[in-house]
């Protein structure tokens, strides 16, 4: 069965992420020191890879100075229920400008590695 439960850490980061819950409740949470910010499923954006799905979450949006971005590969593993699968994973970030930034930058980014565990759980609905 495919996994739907992970939990990602390396750097002073954690990322709990679940798949297929209630699109009213949060399904990501991304925590590095004391900063902590919530996602319901319309706010994370997946993309299938050759490399795995790449899932990316805005940590920080502004309409006219830019933002930042992070995202991380999650390989595709099934993972029979009570049963836990480890994994190493890399997180990436994207710094990037908007269209009011002085002095206007290209995007940056910088990678992390990361350790994760998957799961799968049941759902709430």
């Amino acid at each position: 069965m495919p996994a739907n439960k992970f939990v990602l850490k390396g750097s002073h980061v954690v990322v709990e992420y679940t798949i297929g819950a209630n699109p009213s409740f949060p399904a990501l949470t991304y925590t590095d020191g004391a900063f902590t910010k919530s996602f319901k499923p319309a706010a994370i954006k997946t993309d299938d890879t050759g490399l795995g799905e790449l899932v990316s979450i805005p940590l920080i949006v502004t309409i006219d100075t830019g933002g930042e971005r992070f995202g991380f590969f999650l390989p595709s593993v099934d993972v029979p229920q009570g049963q836990t699968a480890h994994f190493h994973t890399v997180g990436i970030y994207e710094m990037f400008s908007g269209p009011d930034s002085i002095p206007h930058r290209p995007s940056a980014w910088r990678c992390i590695e990361m350790s994760g565990t998957a799961q799968t759980v049941a759902v709430p609905l």
